[in-house]
């Protein structure tokens, strides 16, 4: 019954995005609280344009990040739909990733990563529509731009630049050099501005200092927490029955599907990747790792053959979610 009414693709489905978002963060509204610049992980230049914006407002910080989950959410919804991946049309996507990233109360603030996802989102649509297209410059340098615009806002968006290249091999099938250098040109072109900017303004020497200062935080902690271990257990066993139901139908799906998923893979393992092997990377890492796990996860559920355990592991992962955040809420208002 739950299951079946998270996939649907009706209004009311469409509806349930804001309203699942609402109860989630019905207590960050109630009790806002102003942002500790210290939990702000990885923040560049351009975050702190926005962030003073709303330094001393509380229910501000808290509304702009919730109005950016949101959007993320349909993002992903709208991101599924549109190239087709998943087996039908469907909110379930936006869903996920919407119940998963705000099932972390420290998310629930006006945080770099927010403003980065969006423009992760963003560089993905202009990578998958690249398809078909042999030497595609326009949409490639335009990826690589947003993804530079993305770690701009937070730093280690950084580690999602390969997918650039990997998608010019993967969707273009392309190893001509010229194409292979648009990339880091496109790249460039925000970082150039950035520095250019400091260097007239006598800053310079600060910007390095504060990127280099980012790289030694350590940030990792949370991987030992006994919630994200469970939770990370929970999805992992999800996610890796999404993998199965994906390779299960692998020869069936069409060939921009199948590419799709394996910029997806790779995503998935650039990420993880680099939250076991860098310091500096904090739980909000979450909110770039559910992009591709929820898509394989409603591979999963979407599936035409019903089961009662679809709907059993609906019911846990939701459940997960909710004491996971209510688990967060309760060390965080003991701090």
């Amino acid at each position: 019954m739950l299951l079946r009414i998270l996939k649907s693709n009706t209004i009311f489905s469409s509806l349930l995005i804001p309203v699942i978002a609402f109860l989630f963060w019905l207590h960050s509204f109630q009790s806002p609280e102003l942002l500790d610049l210290k939990l702000a992980n990885g923040a560049m230049p351009l975050y702190f344009l926005v962030y003073d914006l709303f330094k001393e407002q509380r229910f501000w910080q808290v509304f702009i990040a919730f109005c950016l989950v949101l959007v993320n959410s349909f993002f992903v919804a709208q991101l599924g739909s549109s190239f087709l991946f998943v087996r039908k049309r469907s909110y379930l996507p936006g869903i996920i990733y919407l119940v998963t990233v705000s099932s972390f109360q420290v998310l629930h603030s006006l945080l770099p990563v927010h403003l980065a996802t969006l423009f992760v989102l963003i560089s993905i649509y202009l990578i998958f529509s690249t398809h078909h297209k042999p030497a595609e410059i326009t949409y490639t340098f335009n990826a690589a731009f947003f993804l530079a615009l993305a770690s701009l806002f937070y730093l280690p968006a950084l580690i999602l630049f390969p997918l650039v290249w990997i998608a010019i091999f993967v969707l273009q099938k392309n190893d001509n050099w010229r194409l292979l250098v648009v990339p880091i040109l496109g790249f460039c072109t925000p970082w150039l501005f950035m520095w250019t900017y400091s260097f007239l303004t006598d800053s310079a020497s600060s910007f390095w200092n504060d990127i280099l200062k980012i790289l030694w935080v350590d940030h990792n902690a949370y991987l030992l927490a006994p919630y994200f271990l469970i939770i990370t257990a929970v999805v992992t066993i999800i996610t890796t029955l999404g993998s199965f139901s994906v390779l299960a139908v692998y020869h069936r799906m069409k060939v921009s599907t199948r590419k799709f998923f394996v910029i997806f893979y790779w995503m998935l393992g650039l990420v993880i990747a680099s939250a076991l092997g860098l310091i500096t990377i904090g739980v909000e890492i979450v909110a770039f790792s559910t992009i591709p796990v929820a898509y394989l996860i409603s591979h999963f559920l979407l599936s035409e053959k019903r089961t009662i355990w679809k709907e059993i592991l609906t019911w846990i992962y939701l459940a997960t979610m909710v004491l996971t955040l209510y688990y967060t809420t309760t060390i965080q208002l003991k701090n």
